[in-house]
C-alpha cells in the first residue's frame, strides 16, 4: 500500500514547524536572563517571524541563522519593530498549484501518421 504523495505546502509546513522547535531550543540555550524572544508562525505555516529584545539582537540573529537556518534560507536583515524588538522573517514563497499534465501517447491509431 502506498501513502499519498505530500504536496509542496505540506513539506514546507513540516520544515517550518521543525525550525520553530529548533529555534525555541536554541533560544533557551543562548539567551541570558535579561533578553526576550518570540516566535510566530506566519503565512499559514510556511513562514516564521522571530523577535528578539536585546542589545545584542543582531549578533544573536546572525548566530541563529548559522545554527538553525543554515541551508536554503537567505540571512535576513533584522528590522526594529514598534515595540522595540528586533525581528526577522524566514519562510517560503507560496507554492504554485500543481499543473495537471495529460500525457499523449506517441503511437495511437487516432493520431495522424507522418
Amino acid at each position: 500500500m502506498y501513502l499519498p504523495a505530500k504536496n509542496t505546502r505540506t513539506t514546507y509546513q513540516e520544515i517550518m514547524s521543525r525550525k520553530i522547535r529548533e529555534s525555541g531550543e536554541w533560544f533557551s540555550k543562548n539567551l541570558d536572563g535579561t533578553e526576550e524572544y518570540g516566535i510566530v508562525s506566519t503565512h499559514n505555516g510556511i513562514g516564521v517571524r522571530v523577535f528578539i529584545r536585546s542589545i545584542r539582537a543582531k549578533e544573536l540573529f546572525a548566530k541563529l541563522h548559522q545554527d538553525v537556518f543554515p541551508q536554503g534560507f537567505v540571512q535576513p536583515q533584522p528590522w526594529l519593530e514598534d515595540n522595540r524588538a528586533w525581528s526577522v522573517w524566514y519562510g517560503y514563497s507560496e507554492p504554485w498549484p500543481p499543473m495537471n499534465y495529460v500525457s499523449i501517447p506517441t503511437t495511437s491509431p487516432y493520431l495522424p501518421r507522418r
